[in-house]
């Protein structure tokens, strides 16, 4: 595992006064009007690491009502960016081993940077709430490896050997199932110190075993329960700014001309005074050249084939005249020899950006030639329909700027720092919109080497599949903060024009499946959607689910767009769609009215998650193991009180979770259903490796009866 953002945070970053806590997946998605903060949350979380060395600069990037208090408040000293990066399981272990502490007290890094430059990196959570119990199983399972092979066990008696492995099994049989915390890791602790004292005698070498391997690996467990601060040192701190990141930032600002005048790129490559836009014209063009394997000063000097000499100056330095002195013989040859290089290299890497390019780009086949002529440089484009070479500008904006942004990645991310995370801003917006469809795909290929984050207000770049990933962002208009909320539903007059795309999106779903001839199967909602994915995407892996037609779950938003939208999905035939409802009393009076009504003659197809689990007031969150839920609860939420402490097996969960939060005055916020959906989607792979039978064969029966012709 490498190490990944976890979460970010803005401060006082050009519009952003303050902005919420913002968690990020694999491939994120912030959607919103146009000045609602999402370029500058990308930008300052650009500038926490960014890969080309872009500078912090205070003219720009502090907000600009507040920048006559800049220097004279000494606001350089002031955080713009604070973020959580989980550390990768190699660097948790040797930094634990360093500052001698447990390794989940290092796992999360907390790295915020000032307007100066300068970082401050801490491990503020130190404080562990619980253990999952495979973590003691693997400390005993190595100790006794360690015991068993080492000569001090060996050539001990036999009836001691005997009695150690008996009171080892015995203290494992009493485990915990699911986690263990304190209490548990305490009396453990106790319990092998009073057995060393009872069975050891004098013996040295076995208790230095006991003690080195697993007593001193409890106490650290014990420790880590009751919040030990983890003081860093310098070289820790180094090690962890090392180990995150870098961020790769693109936006049509930095999209390539056809035509590239040398001159004054060699020029730009040495000015720090540059605007934004400039900068990144010049960064672009940066990673052209860097691709190319040319500077642009070894090109321009290799397209003059004479030598201007100044002769004569005036008093203020002007040139005067000049003249030409002839080259030899020799230095003709070797213009020429550096020449056929540089056409070498030319083509060179034209031929290698053609090829990697294919595999990118859907929407054609090009083919790219780079020519260099004195003072000019040439990007030049054909394809199998248009053989001639046409320049880069004569081509579809679409084009120019995955053209653009391809050469960043490519170049940047390859630069000593394959661990990259990706910040595109309103990308493909000059794209078709199928080929917008195509670079959501791309995206989720992209996601699964590099983190990805971008923004977008175009309902073809919101991808349905990844609805836990997507996020709003729009402006609070009492307190003019950027929000950025998990929450899609109209429920906030401020959110309504940011939450559009994704409403949009959802249309373009159901009308896909009018096209392709998908299954469609409506839902209640967001949450809903996530975990029939999960669970369908577990049932195909292992071969249980065979369907001709791609499932699509259709979020209605409630029961209340089930109408609508049925009508929508239904308009292709006669038939109607499948609808699976939460069995809470709302969603079972609906049920009834279905049945009763539009689908009276056809009621098989309006199911309910009770029809599955039983007569309770079940809801699709009880399709998941709830131990797994319980567990996201307790990490998500901080109380005095556990959810596992209280949660009672075989009751619905959701009620259970929503009575604890007001008992605990815990507010869960909205749209916290989806915030838990998202984290379980995240966490898929370890969630479904122990999943009950009973649970696997409720599954197969529900993906049955929802896939019935």
């Amino acid at each position: 595992m490498k190490t990944k953002l976890n979460r970010f945070k803005v401060y006082n970053f050009r519009s952003i006064e303050e902005s919420d806590w913002i968690d990020i997946s694999d491939n994120s998605c912030l959607v919103g009007t146009n000045e609602a903060g999402k370029t500058n949350l990308l930008i300052a979380l650009w500038k926490l690491n960014p890969a080309n060395d872009e500078p912090i600069v205070p003219l720009d990037d502090f907000p600009r009502h507040l920048y006559s208090k800049y220097k004279a408040n000494n606001h350089s000293e002031d955080v713009f960016i604070e973020a959580d990066f989980l550390l990768s399981e190699d660097i948790q272990t040797e930094i634990a081993s360093e500052l001698k502490c447990d390794k989940e007290q290092v796992a999360m890094a907390y790295v915020r940077r000032k307007y100066d430059g300068k970082y401050y990196i801490s491990f503020p959570y130190s404080k562990v709430d619980s253990y999952p119990i495979e973590k003691l199983h693997k400390l005993i399972e190595d100790f006794e490896e360690k015991l068993f092979s080492s000569d001090a066990f060996t050539k001990e008696a036999v009836e001691l050997q005997d009695g150690i492995k008996a009171f080892l099994n015995q203290e494992k049989e009493a485990f915990p199932k699911e986690s263990f915390k304190k209490e548990e890791t305490t009396n453990l602790k106790k319990s092998i110190e009073e057995y060393i004292l009872q069975n050891f005698g004098k013996k040295k070498n076995l208790p230095e075993i006991f003690n080195r391997n697993l007593l001193n690996h409890l106490q650290k467990m014990i420790e880590s329960f009751d919040g030990a601060p983890v003081k860093t040192t310098p070289e820790v701190r180094q090690k962890v700014l090392k180990e995150i990141p870098k961020f790769v930032y693109y936006s049509d600002y930095g999209n390539l001309d056809s035509e590239i005048y040398l001159p004054r790129v060699i020029e730009d490559f040495e000015r720090d005074d540059l605007s934004e836009s400039a900068r990144a014209k010049a960064r672009t063009l940066d990673v052209l050249f860097k691709f190319v394997k040319l500077s642009p000063k070894e090109i321009y000097e290799l397209g003059n084939e004479s030598k201007t000499i100044i002769k004569k100056l005036n008093h203020v330095n002007q040139v005067v005249s000049t003249e030409e002195q002839e080259i030899s013989e020799e230095e003709i040859q070797e213009w020429a020899d550096k020449k056929k290089e540089r056409g070498i290299l030319l083509r060179s890497a034209a031929t290698q950006l053609t090829q990697n390019f294919k595999r990118w780009w859907l929407q054609g086949d090009y083919i790219f030639d780079f020519e260099a002529d004195g003072r000019h440089f040439r990007i030049n484009v054909s394809d199998s329909l248009r053989p001639e070479q046409i320049e880069l500008e004569g081509r579809s904006r679409g084009l120019q700027w995955f053209f653009s942004f391809f050469l960043v990645f490519l170049v940047e991310t390859k630069e000593g720092h394959s661990n990259t995370v990706l910040l595109l801003d309103e990308p493909g917006l000059s794209l078709h919109p199928i080929a917008q469809y195509d670079l959501a795909k791309f995206f989720r290929k992209l996601s699964e080497e590099n983190q990805l984050i971008y923004t977008s207000h175009s309902p073809f770049l919101v991808d349905m599949e990844n609805l836990a990933n997507v996020k709003a962002v729009y402006i609070d208009s009492q307190t003019g903060r950027t929000i950025v909320s998990s929450n899609l539903r109209y429920n906030e007059a401020d959110a309504e024009k940011s939450i559009f795309p994704i409403h949009a999106a959802l249309g373009l779903t159901v009308s896909d499946t009018l096209l392709l001839g998908c299954l469609p199967i409506l839902v209640e909602g967001p949450s809903d959607q996530i975990y029939l994915n999960l669970i369908k995407r577990h049932l195909i892996g292992n071969g249980d689910l065979k369907n001709s037609k791609e499932i699509v779950f259709i979020p209605t938003g409630g029961v209340r767009g089930m109408g609508p939208v049925t009508k929508l999905v239904s308009s292709r035939d006669e038939s109607l769609p499948y609808v699976l409802l939460d069995s809470d009393n709302v969603g079972k009076d609906y049920q009834k009215q279905l049945k009763k009504g539009r689908y009276r003659d056809e009621k098989e197809k309006v199911l309910g998650v009770g029809d599955f689990l039983g007569d309770k007031n079940w809801e699709i969150e009880d399709l998941i193991p709830a131990d797994s839920l319980v567990t996201i609860i307790d990490r998500l939420y901080r109380s005095d009180q556990y959810f596992e402490d209280v949660h009672k097996k075989d009751v619905p969960i959701v009620d259970q979770i929503e009575d604890w939060a007001k008992n605990n005055s815990i507010d869960l916020g909205d749209g916290w259903k989806v915030e838990i959906a998202r984290i379980a989607q995240s966490r898929f792979d370890s969630i479904m490796k122990s999943i009950p039978q009973a649970t696997y064969n409720k599954w197969t029966k529900l993906f049955q009866s929802l896939t019935k012709e």
